[in-house]
């Protein structure tokens, strides 16, 4: 299923916000997609007065303000046009058809935004597929209009106009993947607009606290990075130079954890805070601080983390703008969450993870018991004796994670633990021992752990993750085995084991969310009772694996 959101609507409602302009929406065959991907946004409700979706063509005359030439304009070939002139365009064709949504979308923007009173608004309609009429068509398409209040001339107050048009064809007629996609081109267009009539530059991936409101507060949170072209840079080379570290901190972006948690502005962002923001909140509380490096944007971001030490911090006395609150800031777990994130904000949080736990728990030098101190920007730490000095490093213990499948591919081997919710299931891993190959850890910890041996000549390698829960690097593996084994469960390891069809592990992909959380897999299995079983949210490797499998052809080995 899409998303319910974007990147595009979180730069769109930021924009909005901060230049505190209104918006409304009529669209056709996004079927709400635009609206609902606005009001997902924290604050929507003080830019977005809401909208139409007048779908059933011959019943939309009240979705359109009662307006009889809107209607018209709908339903019939002949769409009457200002000034009393009438434009004919042939709906049995493809291009009259396209032609007849450059008019109509224009036309129900700029009504809409003048009986609404709102800033801007935007028009949206076309076809989406699998099937279309005209029947020459057979790639979906969207007309996007957008329409917004320019000022009159010789100081006349403010008329509507037509600001901007755009068509958008699709590769195909996936009528999902068609509505995400025309959503989210409304989504940029408009946003260009907005750029273009206010000077902002939105598509930087963060703001160097520009947005004031009229009391002049600073708004010290920042968007997601939701630019694909964006890594993080390590930047190994600046740990050791601390001058540059200290010019860096009060232009950087940093990221607060504490405890197991970070600070998340959505369930699918984390919350970068500025440098005053930090001075505001954490200048009095136990923190430690580290480099994590700099993002590959125009103005190479500097990235730094925060470990609240002291746990009766709050996050607290902070100054919003943009009808932000406290309450669109909180506290996740970071284990059951950052598989929510995209891909780069998963990766920070995972390596301000590993340092944080590392930090915490590697505080005395193992040579002579004395205390450590960080350095090189807190990715090591050093011993305060005189006499011995030594260093230390982040460790990562290896472990194997496997898909253990049956030999014809039909089913695969799943197990839940005590710590994982009801009918969590996931696949099999454990620690790496001294001397030993990945591959015999994945053949000895499926034996010990259900009690099967598998096929060794069928392990193949699949991929890594880091997992600082406490240290772990998951290396990740697929192996078959004969599925008429009978399964020996490890009590001590697991709660029950068990091999699913796809048909079953099928089901079990469409629930999304942090599903290791125990309140949200309960959610889960109370909105659908039958569901055989619950599995790893995307992003984590465990699911990787999974999907995986799902992929692969079964063959006609038998078991």
């Amino acid at each position: 299923m899409s998303a319910i959101t974007s990147p595009a609507f979180r730069r769109l409602v930021r924009s909005l916000k901060r230049h505190k302009k209104t918006l409304t929406v009529v669209e056709q065959c996004c079927g709400g997609l635009i609206q609902t991907s606005i009001m997902a946004q924290p604050g929507a409700s003080s830019v977005f007065v809401g909208g139409s979706v007048p779908y059933n063509t011959k019943k939309g005359k009240g979705l359109l303000l009662n307006d009889d030439d809107l209607h018209r304009a709908l339903l019939s070939p002949s769409l009457s046009l200002e000034g009393g002139e009438a434009n004919h365009f042939d709906k049995s064709t493809e291009d009259g058809y396209i032609q007849s949504k450059f008019d109509w979308t224009s036309k129900v923007a700029k009504t809409f935004c003048q009986s609404l009173e709102t800033d801007y608004a935007i028009g949206e309609g076309g076809a989406a597929g699998p099937t279309f009429n005209p029947k020459d068509m057979d790639k979906g398409f969207a007309v996007l209009s957008v329409a917004g209040r320019t000022n009159g001339d010789n100081g006349n107050s403010a008329s509507v106009h037509l600001l901007d048009q755009k068509l958008i064809r699709s590769p195909n007629n996936d009528r999902e993947g068609n509505m995400r996609l025309f959503a989210d081109a409304a989504a940029e267009l408009l946003t260009e607009v907005i750029e273009t009539d206010h000077g902002t530059v939105e598509n930087e991936i963060f703001t160097e606290s520009d947005a004031t409101d009229g009391d002049n507060k600073t708004d010290n949170s920042s968007s997601s990075i939701d630019n694909k072209d964006v890594i993080l840079d390590r930047s190994t080379t600046l740990r050791t130079n601390e001058i540059a570290l200290n010019e860096m901190k009060a232009v950087a972006k940093y990221v607060v954890v504490k405890k197991n948690e970070m600070l998340f502005r959505s369930p699918t962002e984390l919350a970068f805070i500025s440098y005053e923001g930090l001075k505001m909140k954490y200048e009095s509380s136990a923190t430690t601080n580290t480099f994590l490096g700099r993002l590959s944007d125009e103005e190479q971001t500097p990235l730094f983390s925060i470990d609240v030490v002291d746990e009766e911090a709050e996050f607290k006395e902070f100054s919003f703008v943009n009808d932000a609150t406290d309450s669109d800031y909180y506290y996740a777990n970071v284990r059951t969450n950052a598989p929510l994130l995209n891909t780069l904000e998963n990766e920070i949080a995972l390596h301000t993870m590993a340092y944080a736990n590392w930090q915490r728990s590697s505080q005395f030098c193992t040579s002579c018991g004395s205390p450590l101190t960080l350095v090189q920007g807190g990715t090591a730490q050093q011993c305060t004796c005189e006499n011995c000095r030594k260093m230390f490093w982040p460790r990562q213990d290896p472990s194997m994670i496997a898909s253990i499948s049956s030999r014809c591919g039909n089913k695969i081997l799943l197990a839940r633990s005590s710590r994982h919710p009801p009918k969590m299931h996931t696949v099999l891993a454990g620690f790496v021992e001294a001397g030993e190959t990945l591959e015999k850890a994945v053949a000895r910890e499926t034996w010990e752990e259900v009690g099967i041996r598998i096929d060794e000549d069928s392990v193949s390698y699949v991929g890594s993750q880091p997992w600082p829960f406490p240290q772990s690097s998951m290396v990740a593996f697929a192996a078959k085995a004969d599925a008429t084994q009978p399964l020996n469960i490890d009590a001590n390891e697991l709660v029950e084991a068990r091999w699913f069809d796809r048909e079953e592990v099928l089901r079990a992909t469409r629930v999304e969310g942090p599903v290791m959380e125990h309140d949200i897999a309960r959610k889960a299995l109370e909105d659908d009772p039958a569901l055989p079983l619950l599995i790893p949210p995307k992003r984590v490797i465990a699911r990787s694996l999974i999907d995986n499998w799902l992929q692969e052809s079964p063959t006609s080995v038998t078991q």
